[in-house]
Order: C-alpha cells, then structure tokens, then sequence
C-alpha cells in the first residue's frame, strides 16, 4: 500500500522541534518531503510527494505516529461516515478504528464528536471493506475539525493519539508514578523490565513516586534524597534512605536500575547517567532531562550521542506525562540478555 506521509501527535508547543526531527529522519530513509506544522495544534503532517513513505520510524517527540494514506476535507454533514468509506482503499485495518483528535485546546472539544460518531464510523467502514479486521495494523482517523479527517495506519501497539490511559494509584506518593508507568510501557522492551528481586537506586527520589513503583515491581530501592519521603516509603524495609547529595552518591557495587528525576540542566544529568554507565554502577538507567527553550532536539542528539559514547544503547520520547522534559532510558549494551 502506497503512503503518502506521517501522521504525528506531539504536546502541542513542540510542533517545530517534532517537524524538524522528522525532516530529518525522512532524509536517513531516503524519503523526501516537507511538514505542516500549525502552532499550538498537537500534530504535524510529513507529506511525501513521491508516495513512497514507509510507516515513520520511532521519534523522540512524537507521541503516536501513523503512515497517511488520505486526507479528507469539506466532510458533509450528512453521510459523513459513508464519505470517508467510500474515499479510502479496502482492507486497511483493524474492525475497530480510532478516531483521534488533537490534544490541544482547539482539539480537546472534539473528544465528543469522536465518541459520538465511532460508531457511525465502524459500520460504514466495515460495511466498505476498508476495516477487515486484520490484526496487524490499525485504521486511525485524526479529526482536527468535524469535515477534516486525516487517514492513516499504524501498528496495533500504541495508545490513542498516544494518550495512555493508565490510572493513578490511591497508594502512590505522588503523581510522578505515572511517567515512570508510562516510560516502562514505552520505552523499555517486556524482556527487560524490571522485575523482582532486582536492586534500583531513586537519585532525587522524595518524595518517592518513582521508589514506589518499583517496589510494586518486587524491587529493593536505595532512595537518595535529603528531603523526606512519603510515610508508608519511610517504613518500608525494602527501601533504604540515604540523606545525600544525588549527584555525589555512589553504590558499592553494580545496581540494576538507576532512576533520576532530578531538576537540573541537561549536560549536567547526562554526565552522571554517562559516568554510572560507564563505570559499571549500574546496567540500566531512566531519567528525565528538562528541555531548554532553545533548540530542544540538539540538546537531546547530544545527550543520545554521549550515552552510546558510554556504550548504552538508548530509547527516548516526550511522553504524555512529561512536560518540558524528556524520559530516556538506556541500558548498556553489555548487560542486554542478561534479565
């Protein structure tokens, strides 16, 4: 099936930064084209003259992303569904379509037209064979507006509009779990999760979200803050609080996990992730770096290239929990298939 573009959701403000890294991967695919990226909109869409885009490779900060295969616009109210059915190919996906919008305040009102007309939807495409039911890839339609609709593909693994849909704890210290939830499920391969029994360590943990996760996960946790954590974390015997400086601290020997939520510049948390790594503290790491203003995508290539310097191999997102701030995660290549 020929694919015209990329259909990618990002928090909205970052549309140029996202466009800019796509240009860029389109270039090391050999795929040429140009994006459309309306501020403050929480998309972007890569057209690719030619109509030889494959389906987009993995973007730091792209939260969802879908190959385009049509874009519909002036919708008649009336017969709506059918309009779509009628102007796409057959057997592109799924029985069970998302309808997405944007998560942006022009987008979020949407929300219930996409509930509304799912169902209208589903028949008219399943009635026109474009929804089969084929389990390996997913019908997506992005409505920026009621008469807009852009069609696209994707792989059956990701959320909505990459919008996960993940509950927080009554139990949890503080809503910090989430990100680290979401960045398990994102980021990090199954085969390498963590897992009971292993040892983590939480550098700037009060007051303890990320702690607390991973004792759900069956892990033992050295929390490293000066600050208090949350009382049940404080009794916990299956943590172990250390009143340090996060970036002076140093573990005996190798740890499994390395977790740092810590406010301070980029450079300065990719040189203590680097110098753990590097020095065998610990086989795997996952941390947030707080974007600058200015040029956000070169400070995180710069942090990627430093860490496969150290010899970790890295996966790294804006997720829909972070802010100004990415979630990486990197592992040392020596450690991989080692649980």
């Amino acid at each position: 099936m020929e694919l015209k573009g990329w259909i990618l959701h990002c928090r909205a403000g970052y549309e140029e930064t996202l466009a800019a890294e796509v240009i860029a991967a389109g270039k090391r695919r050999g795929v040429h084209g140009y994006c459309r990226a309306r501020p403050h909109s929480a998309y972007v869409v890569f057209e690719a003259p030619a109509g030889d885009a494959p389906l987009p490779p993995p973007l730091v900060f792209a939260r969802a992303s879908a190959g385009l295969v049509a874009e519909l616009t002036g919708l008649p109210e009336g017969g709506r569904a059918e309009a779509i059915a009628e102007a796409l190919p057959a057997g592109l996906g799924a029985a069970e379509p998302w309808l997405e919008h944007p998560d942006s305040e022009a987008g979020r009102p949407l929300a219930r037209f996409c509930r509304r007309f799912a169902k209208p939807a589903r028949h008219a495409l399943e009635a026109g064979g474009v929804a089969t039911g084929d389990p390996r890839q997913r019908l997506r339609l992005l409505f920026p507006d009621s008469r807009h609709c852009l069609a696209g593909v994707g792989p059956p693994g990701q959320w909505p509009a990459g919008i996960p849909r993940l509950r927080m704890p009554r139990s949890a210290p503080s809503r910090s779990v989430l990100k680290l939830e979401e960045a398990i499920h994102r980021l990090i391969p199954e085969p390498e999760r963590p897992y009971p029994g292993e040892h983590a360590v939480d550098l700037g943990a009060a007051p303890g979200g990320w702690s607390w996760l991973m004792r759900e996960r069956g892990a033992t946790v050295t929390a490293v803050d000066n600050g208090p954590l949350a009382a049940p974390l404080a009794d916990d015997p299956g943590i172990d609080h250390r009143c340090a400086d996060a970036f002076r601290y140093r573990p005996r020997g190798e740890v499994d996990w390395l977790l740092c939520d810590v406010v301070d510049r980029p450079q300065g948390i990719t040189r203590l992730m680097t110098q753990w790594l590097r020095a065998g503290r610990a086989r795997a790491a996952v941390f947030n770096l707080k974007l600058p203003m200015r040029h956000p995508l070169d400070t995180v290539r710069r942090a990627l290239d430093a860490l496969a310097d150290a010899g970790a191999e890295t996966h790294a997102a804006q997720l829909y929990h972070d802010r100004e701030e990415v979630t990486v995660y990197a592992r040392r290549a020596d450690s991989r298939g080692g649980g």
